[in-house]
């Protein structure tokens, strides 16, 4: 199991303490994992994920736990965030149900955090069983 550490900014350090819990992203056991203290999270199946990119998020758009539309952003400081997008909607927490199709990870190593997504999710694809009706090349 690979963890990220969440990136923090020295204009969020006062807000930390009222977020209560550990904030890291995981990636392992056929899973991608966040855990952003007491204001969200997710667990979103290796075999969901459709694309993996990044995305801008300027200072503006705010930190912490935000939405948009069909994105769920967890963000620490305005930099770059990983960019998870998923086949099909998915339920995520912060701190309420909500339901999105993409999802913004602000980890410190996003390059780290997006290659070891990208070889669990090759890793699915070469142990998922092929679909009905088609042959594997032995």
């Amino acid at each position: 199991m690979e963890r990220f550490r969440m990136a923090r900014s020295g204009a969020t350090r006062f807000l930390w303490p009222l977020v209560r819990g550990d904030q890291h992203a995981e990636v392992g056991e056929g899973q991608v994992r966040l855990r952003y203290g007491n204001l969200g999270g997710f667990a979103i199946p290796i075999g969901s994920i459709d694309r993996l990119g990044r995305i801008r998020w300027p200072w503006w758009s705010g930190l912490g736990v935000r939405i948009g539309f069909k994105l769920v952003a967890y963000v620490g400081r305005s930099v770059d965030l990983a960019l998870i997008e998923l086949h099909e909607p998915a339920k995520v927490r912060m701190p309420f149900p909500w339901t999105t199709t993409r999802i913004a990870v602000g980890v410190e190593d996003i390059d780290g955090f997006l290659q070891i997504i990208a070889t669990a999710r090759a890793r699915f694809d070469l142990e998922r069983p092929p679909p009905d009706g088609l042959e594997t090349a032995d």
